[in-house]
């Protein structure tokens, strides 16, 4: 009985740990250069989750609401309701260096090979402002896209370093999009927002770039085609040559200036070993208090 007990133990710790990690990156470990102006000047807004909403101090001309979802074609800007600063603005030879509290790793068997995903604040173009309100059900994509290259570095120990010298690069497609829409619902109530966000661990497939930036599309279909992830620009680790990293740096330098970072995201899943172990250890708990 305590050999249970013991090893169920160990296994629950293992368990916890693996909850616990955080998808996103967790901590600033250097920055250095001249930021935006407020408030899009601390280094630290980059951490966490991407925004979902913003407050739009200017909604009078773009619909009249004030708490505003993070949609494709409109990005994040300014503060949340809190007052919190959602992103931040690299300007020349500014950078920021991120870590996760756990090693992203190169795995060929993550969607379309893409290891880690960049945020910002890009959009697509449509025709006329955009809200809450809007019925992306008619609202048209018209092509094109408003992106800036943020250069994007990886490292495993934040001093030997691999650029994405000739891209991807941060702030690009594919535009950061929060919530799900759902046009039957806006056919009925006049509000096809739903409370249901999207995945940002999640990448776009990079088949619908094309179709995406070219236009020619309704909102819902843009967002249809997104397949429930949250956007993000989308890396590949196989090309640095590293099995993991801990730290990605992203910087502004000369023709990259002026480019936004809202998160950083690991698109990496459990490996079925590791979902094994987390039915093992509900099991095992279980059999615990049966006792």
């Amino acid at each position: 009985m305590k050999k249970t007990i013991s090893f169920g133990i160990c296994v629950l710790f293992f368990v916890s740990a693996v909850a616990f990690a955080s998808p996103f990156a967790t901590q600033v470990v250097d920055f250095g250069g001249v930021f935006g102006n407020s408030p899009y000047d601390d280094p630290a807004s980059v951490l966490g989750k991407p925004s979902t909403d913003f407050y739009d101090p200017w909604g009078g001309w773009s619909g009249g609401t004030t708490d505003r979802k993070v949609k494709l074609v409109e990005p994040a800007y300014n503060v949340d309701q809190a007052s919190k600063k959602l992103i931040t603005t690299l300007n020349d030879y500014s950078y920021i260096v991120v870590s996760f509290d756990h090693q992203v790793e190169d795995d060929p068997a993550n969607p379309y090979g893409i290891d880690f995903l960049v945020f910002g604040n890009a959009f697509y173009v449509g025709d006329g402002f955009v809200h809450d309100g809007t019925d992306m059900g008619t609202y048209m994509l018209t092509g094109g896209a408003f992106t800036e290259d943020v250069l994007v570095s990886v490292s495993q120990d934040g001093q030997n370093w691999y650029t994405y010298q000739n891209g991807p690069y941060g702030d690009t497609a594919f535009p950061t999009h929060a919530y799900q829409w759902d046009q039957a619902q806006y056919n009925a109530t006049g509000d096809g927002w739903t409370n249901e966000q999207m995945d940002f661990t999640k990448p776009v497939n990079p088949a619908y770039n094309d179709t995406l930036i070219n236009g020619g599309i309704s909102g819902a279909d843009a967002i249809a085609l997104y397949e429930g992830s949250g956007g993000g620009t989308g890396f590949d680790l196989a090309e640095s040559g590293f099995e993991w990293i801990q730290y990605i740096k992203v910087e502004g330098t000369t023709g990259f200036a002026g480019g936004e970072i809202d998160a950083f995201a690991d698109v990496a899943v459990p490996e079925p070993a590791t979902m094994a172990l987390l039915g093992l250890g509900g099991l095992i708990l279980r059999r615990y208090r049966k006792y």
